[in-house]
């Protein structure tokens, strides 16, 4: 493993409570954990900073995509947030994702990439008018975002080799579409923790399996260990 502890946790849920309950007790047992869309359109910016308050690093994944100087305004916004990570979409193009650069220095928040949603295959692909592969979107959306000066980017685990070859080791890699087993999954692209490490992965999202069990703490703490064993 490239960091000391690679477990983001997705905590995706609108109840602030339950939101900062978790943060506490996943401090010290995750990397990092993620505010997704739903936390955010919940409780905005406030909520944000009461989780800073847990002492816990803070992937926001809101997926910015607009205008640079709209996408550039949103992420000055950000800055006092305090947060390790941030993501927005590099469809929006090299010079949005340049402007949201300049607007974050100053900071030690990273900009991360998105490429293809992990909900999305071949097919969702080319009906939205996209004719390459997954794959080889993916790549291609990594290297624009390397060129712009990002510090990494999301995409599954199975796009990873290809990604860390085209762009370098100190490129970060988060792969969502984590599993621990194979049901109830609303994602098309998805592998274990043990082989997304294998293939290249810095960092995996994993949400459920940790936060819908008994005893959330000991089942990261687990997984964890299992990594640490076979790498």
């Amino acid at each position: 493993m490239s960091v000391v502890n690679p477990i983001i946790c997705a905590i995706d849920t609108q109840n602030l409570n339950k939101a900062i309950s978790l943060a506490n007790v996943l401090r010290g047992k995750v990397g990092m954990i993620k505010l997704g869309l739903e936390f955010f359109a919940a409780h905005g910016l406030f909520g944000v900073r009461e989780i800073t308050k847990c002492d816990i690093p803070i992937f926001l994944d809101i997926k910015l995509h607009d205008i640079p100087n709209t996408v550039a305004r949103t992420v000055a916004v950000t800055k006092d947030l305090n947060i390790a990570m941030l993501t927005l979409h590099i469809t929006g193009g090299i010079k949005m994702l340049k402007e949201a650069l300049n607007a974050a220095q100053g900071t030690k928040m990273k900009l991360i990439g998105v490429t293809v949603l992990t909900s999305m295959d071949n097919k969702d692909l080319h009906e939205c008018g996209i004719e390459k592969e997954v794959t080889s979107q993916v790549v291609l959306l990594a290297k624009l975002a390397k060129e712009s000066g990002l510090q990494g980017i999301v995409c599954s685990a199975l796009e990873a080799q290809e990604v860390r070859q085209e762009c370098g080791k100190d490129f970060n890699i988060i792969t969502p579409g984590i599993r621990i087993n194979s049901s109830n999954n609303d994602q098309k692209r998805i592998t274990t923790p043990r082989e997304a490490i294998a293939l290249g992965a810095d960092y995996l999202v994993l949400g459920r399996p940790i936060t819908k069990s008994i005893d959330p703490a000991k089942t990261a703490k687990l997984i964890l260990e299992s990594l640490k064993r076979d790498h």
